[in-house]
Formats: C-alpha cells, sequence, structure tokens
C-alpha cells in the first residue's frame, strides 16, 4: 500500500508577507553588511570604471592623439598597474619612469594622472590621489570617472554631503548607462550616510526614471525603499502611508522579480508622503 505523505499546512497571506518582508530586510542588511566591510573596494569599483573601460575599448584611439613619447612610457608601466602591482606603477622600475614622474613630467598630454590617481586611491593616499584626480580634464567619459573618484575620496574622508554632489555631477557629465546609474547609486549612498533622505531619494529615482532598463535601477528601487521605510520609521513625512506599505509592497515584488510592479509601489509610497 503506497504510503501518503501528511499534507504541507497552508501558510496564510499574512505569513507570506512577513516571510517576504523579512527575507527583504535581510537582503538590504546583507547589502549594507557588505558595503561595510569593503567600503575601500566597492566605492574604488566605482572609481576604476573609466580603467577598465579606457584600457579596453578606448585607450588606442586617445593615446594616438597625444604626446607619442609619453604615451610609450605609460604603455611601458601600465601592464604593472593593470597586475596590480600598484606601487611598481606609481614609482616605475629601474628602467621605466612611473606613473607619478610621468604625470608630473607630461601633465594633461597623457592619461597618468588618472591612473596614478586611482593607484593611490586603491592604497588608501586619499589627499595624494585627489589631488591627481584634479589634474584631469573635466568633461566626457575621463573627466567624469574623475569626478567620480574625487566624490569616492570625499566620501571615504567622511565627507558625504559633498560626495553625493559629486557623484550626481559625474552622472550629469556623462550621462551613460555605462557608468551613470552606478554614480546615482552610489550618490544616494553618500546622501543616506550623510542623512539627507531627500536627496538619497532624488538621485535613486532618477536611476529609475532614467536607467529603468539596468540592473542598477532595480537596485536603486530597493534602496528607495529603504530610504522611505527610514524616513516613516522617524516620523517624517509619512502622509497617510502606513510605515511597512513600502517594505511589504517592494518585498512581494521583488520575491515575484516584477521590476514593474516595484517601482509602482514606490512610486505609491512616495505619493502618500506627499499628501
Amino acid at each position: 500500500m503506497a504510503q501518503i505523505n501528511a499534507p504541507k499546512p497552508l501558510t496564510s497571506p499574512e505569513q507570506r508577507a512577513e516571510e517576504r518582508q523579512d527575507s527583504f530586510q535581510t537582503t538590504v542588511a546583507r547589502s549594507r553588511s557588505f558595503f561595510e566591510e569593503n567600503k575601500t573596494l566597492v566605492i574604488g569599483a566605482g572609481v576604476g570604471i573609466l580603467a577598465l573601460v579606457f584600457g579596453i575599448i578606448g585607450y588606442t584611439w586617445w593615446s594616438a592623439n597625444q604626446d607619442a613619447e609619453a604615451e610609450q612610457l605609460l604603455g611601458s608601466i601600465l601592464s604593472y598597474y593593470q597586475e596590480g602591482e600598484l606601487e611598481t606603477a606609481l614609482n616605475g622600475t629601474d628602467s621605466q619612469p612611473g606613473l607619478l614622474e610621468i604625470a608630473d613630467e607630461y601633465g594633461d598630454d597623457t592619461a597618468a594622472p588618472f591612473f596614478a590617481a586611482d593607484a593611490l586611491f586603491q592604497l588608501g593616499r586619499y589627499d595624494e590621489a585627489e589631488e591627481y584626480f584634479r589634474r584631469v580634464d573635466l568633461g566626457g567619459l575621463f573627466g567624469a570617472s574623475a569626478t567620480a573618484g574625487l566624490a569616492a575620496v570625499h566620501e571615504m574622508q567622511g565627507e558625504f554631503e559633498d560626495a553625493g554632489e559629486m557623484y550626481e555631477r559625474a552622472a550629469r557629465d556623462f550621462p551613460g548607462e555605462a557608468t551613470a546609474p552606478g554614480y546615482l547609486l552610489d550618490a544616494g549612498r553618500a546622501f543616506q550616510a550623510a542623512g539627507d533622505f531627500e536627496a538619497a531619494q532624488r538621485a535613486y529615482q532618477r536611476a529609475i526614471d532614467d536607467f529603468g532598463d539596468t540592473p542598477e535601477a532595480t537596485v536603486a528601487a530597493v534602496e528607495l525603499a529603504s530610504v522611505v521605510a527610514a524616513q516613516n520609521a522617524v516620523g517624517e513625512a509619512t502622509g497617510d502611508v502606513e510605515p511597512a506599505s513600502a517594505q511589504d509592497s517592494t518585498a512581494a515584488a521583488s520575491a515575484a522579480g516584477d521590476a514593474a510592479a516595484m517601482q509602482q509601489a514606490l512610486q505609491d509610497a512616495l505619493a502618500g508622503q506627499g499628501q
């Protein structure tokens, strides 16, 4: 006689909603914990976007328009930078000048100031990194990445409001999907750290509105929900919205993989705040 397994107990809608909310809160908590434990790595990854794009796609074209001797020197030392041998990249070898010497001697005629700044940042030498980031000409992808580098320096030094504003500027200077959505996430994070929830909402909402097809937009939706929940928790502009409503709706949409529903839930919560 076949064995009949006992039926699984039914889960009520309230229990499922609570489980989804717990899952949402756990995901956000883990994300924040990872950032705190790996702050330099996370911020440095955003700064280094140009290094990757520049090295793989644009370096040959760009170098053709620069000082040939300077570019030859830079090309010789960049292999150390790409392999993570940052001290050697900065200071050079017995036969090759390093990024610092090339940047000081040739200045804006090469990309050496940017690469030197990024290497200094990764080594935690933030004041020196700021000096070299400021030597990079503003404008375009290159300048936007340098601005984001300056923002990262401010963030690491605890100057969160300034960092948020500079990340936003970087997103404006080069509004392409390769970098701008990430810079807006960085801006939101910095504004949250500064306690400026309104500015954080603005940054996250812009990532959602302008770059809705990117993975960063989904992350921005989750972060925006946490900002709304935080404001409600401290009694700021709650309107007719229940404190947990943004989290519940977003968690349910996230569990279903429905980014559009997630964004709609957030918009409804924000509309309630304005009442």
